[in-house]
């Protein structure tokens, strides 16, 4: 929306606020024009105590993500390693690979599928934990359903991000990510009942519609009311929820046996998350409260986090004034023609997204092929990931946004040519698994980029729907990724090595086309990326009377 404020007193644009506790000198605010961006800005100096409580707990509305997004990793594990020959024609197989003395890898998915060994007549699983595709026979060359079920997923969440745009404009960021977060409760829950394949590909769908809304609309919700200086920090903790929630599955995973109490285990972590929005005191932004016409609630918004902030600023003698327009999703398709540099930032972010999200679950869903444990490689996979977002903050506040986002994937690149190199590093390892775990360091602190940079580059008016267009692009992207670790069982491992330092490159082809936004406010309309204002003044402002 365009959106404009007018004051008869608020706080200055340089900055200088009083942080005594004493209500701030209007007067400086009579003459100086000011972007809502600036308000924020001005009225949280600082970050404090009584902030990083709120932000904290704001964060914890998405402590569920990953454990839902990655359960079907773990429940859905084929234990082609774990498995005892119950036939004649299994028995004869295993003595003549002994006598060739090749008894070491007998026990193995070549074996199983290149024989056409059947599960009960032939042999039997002898994992202790239970998975659904041991249950409903999924191995060999019904493999493929597994990575079905793993992107059936992402339709949901594309379908869920497609609608997400209008849910946010109704009825805002906040309200939204509750309404995402009970869907997914409600799909994780059902999950552990699922008597078939069938049901739990529906149940998926349902799942990933919610956790899309969920995700992106908190995050939308929260970043809006970081100030400038504090945003990068916001963002790579946001990011670090999503890697405690993968930690959390992984021991989840590693403690639980049967795979229907995991889906249970993970419906509870939903239950509490949807509980953190309640008991959050963070409310609506108050952007969205100005372009749907509540000036009354956006004042108390902004007295609210004043007051939290520590600066006790009163929005009583300030008027908020706000052009009405209609905000819908066409009329924002249609701004796309009328406005070129919004569509070229959008198009290269979605290209950008739709990659990072291809090769990260690609990652994801292949470490059983890739690590020799499943659970050890997993836990190193959510720890580097941990570590790729909090190296996204401290490599952007070296590099900036445009050229920290570049090195990450170009570390991304150089660590999977690294990993075509067959060196044995112990009985366990390989360079292939530590390159690779290295590999998904770079490309979730590029993920966590993405996330930061396609914000500040996509205008307040717009920043909804061209979240959700590139979150839908890197849906498209995630629902490939689980189908590439076929390829390990087909062709050479150095090929999907390869594929994934060629679309790395590709990334980077499309950064290098994009501004950099470090240190610049957010462009408040389309009209300020053609003026090239770049969101210093906006059109969000609050101009003296």
């Amino acid at each position: 929306a365009v959106v404009s404020t007018q004051s008869t007193g608020s706080s200055s644009r340089s900055g200088k606020e009083d942080t005594s506790g004493q209500p701030a000198n209007h007067d400086s605010m009579q003459k100086t024009p000011l972007s809502l961006e600036a308000v924020v800005d001005t009225i949280v100096p600082q970050l404090n105590w009584r902030l990083s409580l709120l932000f904290l707990s704001a964060l914890s509305t998405i402590f569920h993500a990953a454990a839902v997004t990655y359960v079907t990793a773990l429940t859905g594990n084929i234990p082609y390693k774990s498995w005892e020959c119950v036939s004649e024609k299994c028995e004869s197989l295993f003595n003549n690979a002994s006598a060739a003395g090749l008894e070491t890898g007998f026990f193995s998915q070549k074996t199983i599928c290149d024989n056409g060994m059947v599960a009960g007549p032939d042999f039997r699983w002898t994992e202790q934990k239970t998975t659904f595709t041991t249950d409903w026979d999924i191995y060999c060359e019904d493999e493929a359903k597994l990575s079905t079920i793993s992107s059936i997923y992402f339709v949901g969440a594309l379908l869920g991000l497609l609608s997400s745009t209008a849910i946010f404009d109704m009825i805002g960021r906040k309200r939204g990510a509750m309404l995402g977060c009970v869907l997914i409760t409600v799909g994780t829950a059902a999950s552990a009942a699922a008597p078939n394949y069938e049901t739990l590909l529906v149940l998926r769908i349902v799942s990933g519609f919610g956790l899309l809304i969920n995700y992106t609309g908190s995050y939308c919700w929260i970043i809006e009311f970081a100030p400038t200086r504090l945003r990068n920090l916001v963002n790579g903790c946001y990011n670090l929820g999503w890697t405690f929630s993968y930690l959390i599955l992984v021991l989840m995973g590693y403690l639980i046996d049967k795979w229907q109490h995991v889906y249970m285990a993970v419906s509870v972590i939903c239950v509490i998350s949807l509980a953190m929005f309640f008991i959050t005191p963070l409310p609506e932004s108050p952007r969205f409260h100005l372009v749907r016409g509540k000036e009354d609630e956006a004042k108390k918004t902004l007295e609210l986090l004043s007051k939290i902030s520590g600066t006790a600023l009163s929005f009583d003698a300030i008027h908020l004034v706000y052009d009405e327009r209609v905000q819908n999703y066409f009329k924002q398709v249609k701004d796309f023609k009328k406005y070129p540099n919004m569509l070229k930032r959008s198009l290269l972010c979605m290209s950008g997204w739709f990659l990072v999200s291809l090769i990260t679950y690609a990652y994801t869903f292949g470490w059983s092929k890739i690590g020799s444990d499943l659970y050890t490689s997993y836990l190193f996979a959510a720890l580097g990931g941990g570590l790729g977002y909090i190296l996204s903050i401290l490599v952007c506040r070296i590099l900036g946004r445009k050229k920290a986002t570049l090195f990450f994937f170009g570390s991304v690149t150089v660590m999977n040519l690294i990993a075509m190199l067959d060196v044995d590093l112990s009985a366990g390892w390989n360079l292939e698994q530590v390159a690779s775990l290295l590999g998904n360091v770079g490309i979730l602190g590029a993920f966590a980029m993405l996330y930061l940079y396609t914000g500040e580059l996509a205008p307040t008016s717009h920043r909804g729907m061209i979240m959700c267009l590139s979150s839908s692009c890197a849906r498209v992207g995630s629902f490939i990724g689980p189908y590439v670790s076929l390829l390990y069982g087909v062709t050479d491992r150095r090929v999907p090595l390869a594929l994934f330092a060629g679309l790395s490159v590709c990334a980077c082809v499309a950064i290098l086309f994009l501004p950099d936004t470090t240190g610049e406010g957010i462009p408040e309309t389309p009209k300020d990326l053609d003026d090239n204002k770049e969101g210093k003044k906006g059109c969000d402002r609050l101009e003296g009377s």
